[in-house]
């Protein structure tokens, strides 16, 4: 996507929240797009993750970054945490 316009549009579709996967090298660095993936980017700062960000209910201090799905299982089950409630 090299086109400004476009990334409004995908920003601007965005209801409650906006999710992005995938690698940002990868954008950064194509070759067309990549100062507009950049900038995107660079705004981003402190908001881009390793993972997905997920904190316990109950727990409001219990905080974690899931990068497989099998953890979504072993370390927050039933949507929680470990811990006893």
């Amino acid at each position: 996507m090299t086109s400004p316009e476009r990334l409004n549009v995908l920003l601007s579709r965005a209801r409650n929240a906006l999710i992005m996967i995938g690698n940002s090298d990868t954008f950064v660095n194509s070759r067309k797009g990549g100062e507009l993936w950049s900038s995107f980017i660079g705004l981003l700062k402190g908001h881009i993750y390793d993972g997905f960000p997920v904190v316990c209910e109950r727990h409001k201090d219990r905080k974690a970054i899931f990068s497989k799905p099998e953890q979504f299982d072993e370390e927050s089950p039933d949507g929680g945490c470990n811990e006893p409630w």
